[in-house]
Formats: C-alpha cells, structure tokens, sequence
C-alpha cells in the first residue's frame, strides 16, 4: 500500500513535525509513503527524521494553488492507495482550491483521509470546511475522544468513519544528567535550585507571560526564594512575527521592571531535537500554558510527557492530553501561583506525575499510533 501526505514537511511548524513523526512510524511499519508539501517561503526548513521518504513541494497554502499536487498524485508512479491530508486553518483555508483538489482526486478513485488539526463546533465562520470539504472524505482522523463529538455535531459528517487515534508521542526520550545538563547549558549546578522551563516558539497564544507574572508576584510575596528557583522560556518568536516579537520585548519589559533577571531569564533561539534531553535533563518542571482553544492537541505536551516531564499546565482543549493525573491543571491566576508553589515544593509530587507521563507516552508512542493508522488504511482499502 501507498499513501501520500498532503502536509506542511521540514520545517518550523507542529504540523510538519508530527507528519515526520507519523511518516517514520508508518514507514517502519512497512507502509510506503510519499510526501506533496507545501512550497514554504519565509518560514526556516529543519532536516526531517524521516529523510528517506520521497517529497515534493508542489502546492502552496497562501496562494491557495493545489492544481500542482493534484497532477503530481493522479500521474504518480504507482498512483497512491489513499492521500491522507494534515490540515490547518493557517495554511489551508480556502474552500474553492480545496473543493477542486478533492474533485480531482475523487475523480481518480483515490480515497482522501483527513486529520483536521482545529475542530469547532457548529454555528461557526469555518463551516464550509466542514460542510464541503471534509464531508468529501472517507475517513477523519480525531486526536480525542471530545474532537469525535464535536465532529459528529456537524450532520454532514455523521456518516463518515471518524478515527479517534491519540496524538503520538517520541519513544525513547532519555534525560541527560541534571549536573551534566545544566552545565551544558551554562546553568548554575547548586542541586537545590529548582529550575523551570517552558520550550517553544514565544507567543501570546503559549501566555508566557502570564508565569512571568505569576512568579515575580510570588517572590515579590516572600513565597519563593529567588536563590533557590529559576524560571527559563527558552525559544523565538513564532514564525519572526511583528506581534510576536512585540509580545517578546514586552516579557522581556517586565522581567526588567521587577529587575527578576536572577531568577527569570530568556534563552533566545529555536531549540533543536538534538538540545531537548539537555533541556529536560536540567529542568525539574516544565510551564504549558495556552489561552482556551478549539479542539486540537498539542504536541509540545507530548514531547514533555515523551520525557517524563511533571508540568503545570492551563486547562485548555490543546492541552487535555495533560490531564488532572499528568498535570497540575489551572484555571485562573490565582490557582496557577498555587500550583507553581505546590511544583517547586513538593519533590513528591513531581515524581508521581512524571511516572505517569510515562506511562502515558508508552501507551500513545508513535510505533502504536503508526498500527492505529495502517488498520484505518486496511480497513478503507478493504472497502473499496
């Protein structure tokens, strides 16, 4: 069997990263696979782990033009079993290309499968997504249990096979040496400083901030000591977007104004693959935040969870993978600073979420969500 992914592929972007994860699996499970991926401009290409899988960037999402990828899929050699698409609003978000691609490869005989990676619910301006393109589809892919209903509220849909197979998560993710890991990273070596870190782009949407907040506050209040704590956002500013680089200075404002450089710093710069066991290896927790979003996963909380990471997390859909058994969820503000003193007090607490997390990553390792998809890919190929 022979599937192609319509994807964003090789570069800074949580799309094309979990395709390269999936495609790796899936390929190690014997499936052959292609790749039609987006031609990216102005965004930096990384190497992908799966680099012997074939692409080609034959189709572009800011023009909305996909007559390319069309044509490359139908006169393939052999022609796909099944073209499974990676979709998100950010790059695909114009019904009429889309409409006419699918027509195409219907038109051929070639099943499309799609993960929608944003899910609203209905009464919303995207309902023609839902409505007209992903009611074209034999099979959708939902990354929770909640996606599926959402999904199933839209009645186009409620006839088509939908999935539910769990983000996937790395496998073997080991930590280096907490001494060895913050000497990596020029970071003080005193085993009683407990350090933090959130990783990843900066962005209003991670809310960066508000920990930044939240933590002055609590030294300002005698509750953490600021010899003893350390708080590190260690990423760029998503995409070298204006608004997110304004959001950046303004952090970097107000680490300033409480002069708390000493015990919250920024480490500017993408964080590569290969730095993350160092980054994980010197932290004792990990700070997800996210505003409320529709209904999506995040893959930054399965890498935290791939390597055993006890985290204080926000209670957004993005992140209900992180639940009340792998994380210390919050609500407002006043109930993050709570749970930030619980984190950094409490040795305990740390290490039973953290062998959760694990447990949890083994469950949902990609070799499992890689068998996951190969059934579904079995069963619409028997089918037809």
């Amino acid at each position: 069997m022979k599937v192609t992914f319509v994807t964003r592929w090789g570069v800074q972007c949580g799309i094309a990263t979990y395709t390269d994860q999936l495609v790796l699996a899936l390929t190690k499970q014997g499936l052959t696979c292609s790749v039609a991926a987006e031609n990216m401009v102005g965004i930096k290409q990384i190497n992908v782990q799966s680099d012997t899988v074939p692409f080609s960037r034959c189709w572009d999402g800011k023009k909305n033009v996909f007559n390319d990828a069309a044509y490359q899929i139908v006169k393939g050699h052999p022609k796909p079993d099944i073209v499974h698409i990676q979709h998100e609003f950010g790059f695909m978000d114009s019904r009429n290309p889309l409409l006419d691609f699918f027509g195409t490869l219907s038109a051929h005989g070639i099943p499309v499968v799609v993960t929608p990676h944003t899910v609203m619910e209905p009464k919303n301006e995207k309902a023609w997504f839902f409505t007209d393109i992903l009611s074209k589809s034999v099979a959708i892919v939902a990354h929770t249990e909640a996606t599926k209903e959402a999904l199933l509220k839209w009645a186009p849909l409620k006839d088509i096979g939908i999935y539910v197979i769990s983000h996937g998560t790395p496998e073997d993710c080991e930590v280096k040496d907490v001494a060895a890991s913050r000497r990596h990273l020029y970071l003080p070596e005193d085993p009683n400083l407990v350090v933090a870190i959130s990783l990843g782009f900066i962005t209003p949407g991670k809310m960066q901030h508000e920990a930044v907040e939240a933590i002055i506050e609590l030294v300002k209040d005698g509750l953490i000591d600021p010899n003893r704590f350390l708080y590190i956002i260690a990423g760029e500013p998503g995409q070298g977007n204006q608004g997110n680089i304004e959001y950046c200075l303004k952090i970097h404002r107000m680490i300033d104004q409480a002069r708390a450089w000493n015990y919250i710093r920024i480490n500017p710069g993408f964080v590569s693959r290969e730095e993350l066991p160092f980054w994980y290896g010197a932290a004792d927790f990990v700070i997800t935040g996210s505003h409320q979003t529709f209904f999506s996963t995040s893959g930054r909380s399965h890498q935290e969870m791939a390597f055993g990471m006890p985290s204080v997390s926000s209670n957004a859909r993005l992140l209900s993978d992180l639940n009340e058994m792998r994380s210390l969820k919050y609500e407002s503000h006043c109930q993050l600073r709570a749970r930030l003193l619980q984190m950094i007090n409490d040795p305990n607490i740390r290490s039973s979420l953290s062998s959760r997390c694990v447990d949890f990553a083994k469950d949902t390792s990609w070799t499992n969500v890689a068998k996951k998809h190969m059934q579904m890919y079995d069963a619409i190929k028997l089918a037809r």
